[in-house]
């Protein structure tokens, strides 16, 4: 009974309360709706019409209102002088002169298509009415603002109905198409007929042998092609995109952005009814994700991605596939194993018919990630499989995209560990799990997915057989000094890289330098492309200009003037707002491990760490801009080698010797830069940086202006010319001289340049030092030992020359030159140094032509 009076206490006492609620709420709806500002504009209005149908004086109605209603005169006093204010206001703007709003800054365009051999692509895929701005969007917000005027449900889960209200895509299997795939079939036949001649034996009829063998070469080439074959689902790419959007928010508090002119020149492209390549630069594991999501969240089709076997773990393997992952192997050729016809084929003929059936395409023409943060150098298989489309008719004509990627911060973490020469560690189904854990809880910053201009391979491919400087190929290679720099180092450089292992056996040597110069030239113009980002340009700051450290306001002078003087050359900065704040967002991103900073207010010091990892991982995110600032650096480098040979004129140097030793430097580096476009010559690139350093003052024409009128003059003339007269007709520059400035603002322009290449000649010089007939795994190693050591004792202050890249980029250009040779002995890359023949010179005569640009200048 108790316990019912309780119950029955404890019911009441809700009832009061509720009842009390209630009553406080209904008491509150009251209170707003009588003092409410709008009811009271309300009633005036409901009074005005009453008076206007009874014939009253709508004024007198309108102030009894005010009056009874009113709790404040003050309001409407101010109202009052807001409406006289704004109508003399707006008198004033008819009358007196219009003066514009101010406009938001506009970006130079960028990532637009090669003027000299792409023209037509450059006029097309743009709105011809309207200007580029070079506006940045974030992709992150299209689904907040599709449905900012949605529903309830619609506001709050904008990413969800984004992704739900996604287009549907067919994506058709190609599977059965590639089975049926003549070449496929012929190479299955080829390798059942060897499989037989290894087996075969009296015991057997040829018969039963043919048929198991056919049997067991079938079954592997179906499983080939199925560990290749994407499973592309529209429903995975909405959950991936849906995740995205969350992950995407949580690292990137900057935001995901891409230039809105980018995605209206590929939505035009498409309508054409042409196969979108997409050929992106590859820094991340992310990227898999980040151009297929960019794509697919701003309307566009999805592409088969081209990923490496290693990222076919568990879950996330099947994740990616979902997303248009087909597998490849990292190698296709080198063993019997990568050699394999059966998977040459059946990659090909996937590729092929993806492409047949106008399937979107990506592949990293890189092959894998970057491990310094430098452009690599193109791997052009896959660009030859889509040449061989292109010329058998498969398709009519591809357009080639370039796409740039760059973080605030690497989203993989840095590669510390490979440069100083451990093994890779190869990706687990674990080590991804730590890494999306380590990722979702680290500030990455701000994430940029540009893409380039949609180029026309069909109008590549005629404009590059209009080049004759880059046909004809030298059979041997030419080993520095020599004087002939100037007419065979871009086909030379061309030749010597132009190899692939999807090649087939019947292609030219032209056709193979073809399909290298497309590549280097998509490499080159996504590397211009690029979004710089404030961690780029002050590390770069860091490593150059101001070494030794220096304070906060001069790291600020420094980092706005490196600012003015990219923007000025037409790159794009990923970056906005004032110069403190980039820093203090730059340097949060990088980390108090890699940057130092000392002191407090105004006396604080900022220095990059004294250690190699922390110079190597600064290094990372320089070499943006190492690259964009390689030709220049080359040109410096080699005035100083010139200025500090004994017995030279310091203060003169004669245009033919600096042109000279910019072209062997050039060649040195040919490894490591992309210097220029493949249709432009490397001297005229060199020429390009020489009228820079001109416009700087660091350093002076010694002729009159009409001499400088009558070179011009000369110049035009002798482009008329051709290539096969260049001997007969006399060098119109051989006369011409140059003036070095000792300003203390042109000696800092020579030191900034200098150092931009210095860590790689320092890691070049130890390189030759330490070759000898031992495994490449050995002579890596005492490279990286004794740049090491001289580290150590100060001998050295570049920490980033520590570098397996650099190491190995040294050896393939002695081979490439033949003073070593390279072989594999029972697994083991061999190094034998090579005996000089004929007019060849020997291997201290090639490697003193590389340690006289690591000279000692009065500079640094």
């Amino acid at each position: 009974m108790d316990a019912m009076i309780n119950v029955w206490t404890v019911v009441e006492n809700v009832r009061v309360a509720s009842s009390a609620a209630e009553v406080a709420i209904f008491t509150a709806v009251l209170y707003w709706f009588f003092t409410s500002s709008r009811v009271a504009d309300m009633l005036e209005v409901v009074g005005e019409r009453v008076g206007g149908w009874c014939g009253r004086d709508s004024s007198s109605l309108r102030q009894a209102v005010r009056a009874r209603r009113r709790h404040n005169a003050d309001v409407y006093a101010k109202l009052d002088a807001e409406i006289t204010t704004r109508t003399s206001s707006l008198y004033r703007l008819k009358e007196e002169p219009q003066v514009p709003a101010p406009q938001p800054d506009r970006r130079p365009p960028a990532g637009l298509a090669c003027s000299r051999c792409a023209p037509l692509s450059r006029d097309s895929w743009k709105e011809p009415k309207s200007e580029e701005s070079g506006a940045v969007i974030n992709i992150l917000d299209i689904g907040r603002q599709t449905f900012a005027n949605g529903g309830v449900v619609a506001r709050y889960l904008c990413d969800l109905a984004h992704c739900i209200h996604l287009v549907k895509y067919d994506f058709k299997d190609v599977v059965p198409s590639v089975v049926n795939d003549e070449r496929f079939q012929r190479a299955i036949e080829d390798t059942t007929q060897e499989e037989i001649k290894k087996t075969v034996n009296g015991t057997h009829r040829a018969e039963d042998t043919y048929t198991a063998a056919r049997r067991r070469i079938e079954a592997r080439a179906m499983k080939v092609l199925a560990n290749i074959s994407s499973a592309m689902s529209t429903h995975v790419l909405r959950l991936v995109a849906w995740v995205c959007h969350k992950a995407v928010r949580r690292i990137a508090g900057g935001g995901c952005g891409t230039r809105a002119a980018c995605v209206e020149r590929l939505r035009r492209a498409r309508a054409a009814g042409l196969p979108l390549v997409f050929v992106p630069l590859h820094r991340s594991h992310f990227d898999y994700i980040l151009v297929t999501f960019t794509l697919y969240l701003t309307g566009l089709r999805p592409p088969l991605v081209a990923a490496g076997d290693n990222m076919r773990i568990p879950f996330f393997g099947w994740f990616l596939r979902g997303c248009g992952a087909f597998f490849i192997r990292r190698r296709v050729d080198g063993s019997e194993y990568h050699g394999d016809p059966v998977y040459k084929s059946a990659l090909r003929a996937y590729i092929l018919n993806s492409l047949a059936a106008n399937n979107n395409l990506e592949f990293f023409i890189e092959g894998g990630r970057t491990r310094t943060g430098k452009p690599q150098l193109p791997k052009a298989g896959i660009l030859s499989v889509i040449m061989d489309a292109y010329h058998d008719g498969t398709i009519d004509d591809a357009l080639l995209v370039p796409v740039t990627l760059n973080y605030d911060r690497l989203v993989d973490g840095n590669f510390v560990r490979e440069q100083l020469g451990m093994p890779k560690q190869m990706e687990t189904f674990w080590s991804a799990l730590r890494g999306i854990w380590r990722t979702l809880n680290t500030n990455h910053g701000s994430i940029r997915v540009d893409f380039n201009q949609p180029i026309s391979l069909k109008e590549l491919v005629t404009s590059f057989q209009k080049y004759n400087y880059l046909k004809a190929p030298i059979e041997r290679p030419l080993t520095p000094p020599n004087n002939n720099l100037a007419v065979n180092l871009d086909r030379q450089i061309l030749y010597n890289h132009s190899h692939s292992s999807l090649f087939g056996a019947d292609v030219s040597t032209d056709q193979k330098m073809m399909v290298e110069a497309i590549g280097r030239h998509l490499v080159y113009d996504a590397a211009q492309s690029t979004a710089l980002m404030c961690t780029n340009v002050v590390s770069y700051v860091l490593l150059t200009e101001q070494r030794r450290g220096c304070s906060v306001s001069q790291l600020q002078r420094c980092v706005r003037a490196r600012g003015d003087a990219l923007r000025l050359a037409g790159r794009d900065l990923g970056y906005t707002g004032e110069e403190h704040l980039v820093i203090r967002r730059a340097l949060e991103m990088l980390g108090s491990s890699l940057v130092r900073v000392e002191g407090s207010g105004a006396n604080r010091t900022v220095r990059a760490h004294a250690s190699v990892p922390a110079a190597l991982e600064l290094s990372y995110y320089s070499n943006a801009l190492v690259a964009h600032y390689a030709a220049p650096a080359i040109l410096a480098t080699a005035l100083e080698s010139i200025v500090c040979t004994q017995g030279a004129d310091e203060d003169s140097v004669r245009h033919s010797e600096l042109m000279e030793a910019a072209l062997q430097l050039s060649e040195i580096l040919s490894q490591e830069f992309i210097l220029c476009a493949p249709c432009t010559r490397i001297e005229e690139r060199l020429q390009q940086a020489l009228d820079e350093l001109i416009a700087q003052d660091v350093l002076a024409d010694t002729r009159t202006p009409d001499a400088l009128e009558e070179q011009r003059w000369s110049r035009r003339i002798a482009r008329t010319f051709d290539d096969e007269d260049d001997e007969e007709r006399p060098d119109p520059t051989r006369y011409i001289k140059y003036k070095l400035s000792k300003s203390p603002e042109a000696l800092a322009e020579r030191r900034r340049l200098v150092q931009t290449i210095r860590p790689l000649l320092e890691g070049y010089a130890a390189t030759c030092r330490c070759v000898r007939d031992a495994t490449q795994k050995e002579v890596v190693g005492a490279a990286l030992d004794s740049l090491l050591e001289s580290f150590a004792q100060n001998k050295m202050v570049y920490g980033e020359a520590v570098s397996t890249d650099a190491i190995r980029n040294c050896l393939r250009l002695l081979r490439q030159w033949g003073v070593i040779e390279m072989y594999t002995d029972k697994r083991e890359r061999m190094i034998r140094v090579s005996a000089p023949y004929d007019n060849q010179r020997s291997m201290d005569e090639v490697c003193a032509n590389i340690y006289k640009f690591n000279m000692a200048t009065p500079v640094l």
